[in-house]
């Protein structure tokens, strides 16, 4: 079984960046054969990524995120099932092209340095931490999918601006649809990632039996996630829109993900299990 998780790890990054690769073709092309068999790959790396999760768990006997390369692992999954649904809903691929690249970026650095040898401590196998850890994740990665909706109205309003009318002009759909599904991501993100953060203090306080502790990791991501949802409230309420939203999207999500970074760097607090 160990062989086949392991196995798996390594195919993961290849289907992810074959269907990088038939989906950036897709763009540069416009043949349609190119795009159904980009989000055939896509399909398919996402249902072997589905069981090489389950068979991880049932093997070890836990969550499968326990760890940064495993977390990195699991954003890769969301947002390739995410974007699948959103290209099968609009009936548009050429978008894949940019997803794809945050998919492969971070299955590969999950599979480069995750170490599959189970060690863990028993708090993890909690169902709360599964489900704490779920929507956390599921948060970030619709964060990651409205940032590329930003960067795409960026790169297509400045292509617009400066006249030019060719493959970024022609691959990508209207500004108002790309304005529209980046508000929709960044909410979406926003609530399930506030959800998550609060079932992690729910969680602390059943299991640990406090709420809330002035731990540097647990410390930061409550105020990254406050930031993200203030500079969310200050664009609502001044009614925002076009290409300083879509700036907001993907500089807010840049720094959310630093100060992510900077928690999983931190060593030796209550917030590390392992």
């Amino acid at each position: 079984m160990i062989q086949a998780i392991k196995a798996t790890n390594v195919l993961l990054p290849l289907l992810y960046g074959l269907a990088f690769v038939l989906y950036a073709l897709y763009f540069n092309t416009r043949q349609s054969e190119l795009g159904k068999w980009a989000s055939k790959l896509l399909l398919g790396g996402i249902v072997v990524h589905l069981v090489y999760l389950v068979t991880k768990g049932i093997y070890f006997q836990y969550f499968p995120i326990t760890n940064s390369f495993e977390s990195f692992s699991m954003i890769a999954f969301d947002t390739a099932v995410i974007y699948y649904i959103i290209e099968r809903l609009n009936k548009e691929g050429k978008t894949g092209l940019f997803f794809l690249a945050i998919v492969f970026l971070f299955q590969v650095v999950s599979s480069m340095f995750i170490e599959n040898n189970g060690i863990h401590s028993g708090l993890l196998a909690n169902p709360m931490f599964g489900i704490h850890t779920f929507f956390t994740l599921l948060g970030l990665s619709s964060l990651a999918i409205s940032a590329v909706y930003g960067l795409m109205y960026w790169m297509l309003a400045k292509e617009i601006k400066a006249h030019r009318f060719g493959a970024i002009y022609e691959g990508l759909p209207s500004l108002e649809m790309l304005e529209g599904m980046g508000r929709v991501g960044s909410l979406a993100g926003l609530v399930t990632l506030g959800l998550g953060i609060f079932l992690g203090h729910l969680w602390a306080y059943k299991i640990l039996g406090y709420f809330f502790k002035a731990d540097p990791k647990i410390v930061i991501s409550d105020i990254a996630w406050i930031s993200y949802a203030v500079g969310w409230l200050i664009v609502w309420r001044r009614g925002l829109s076009g290409l300083r939203l879509s700036r907001w999207a993907f500089w807010g999500f840049i720094l959310f993900f630093m100060a992510i970074m900077v928690v999983n760097i931190l060593g030796n607090t209550f917030h590390s299990f392992t």
